[in-house]
């Protein structure tokens, strides 16, 4: 991933919303949000789809079995 002027807080805002999905179980308003930002930026659902195959990787995120 490059970190351009911008990509650092795209970056952290994804983080942020990565960890709050997988934290707590975001109502009807945050997930319209989430997905309101996806939406307005390629570079916000590339930076999405980055931060969330990393957090795979390092094994953050609960095999599907394992989830509720």
């Amino acid at each position: 991933m490059d970190n351009d002027s911008g990509d650092d807080a795209v970056w952290q805002v994804a983080l942020d919303w990565l960890m709050r999905e997988h934290e707590e179980s975001l109502n009807d308003a945050d997930r319209e949000a989430l997905h309101a930002w996806l939406a307005a930026s390629s570079q916000h659902r590339r930076v999405f789809h980055e931060a969330e195959q990393l957090w795979l990787l390092t094994g953050m995120i609960p095999r599907s079995d394992e989830r509720n």
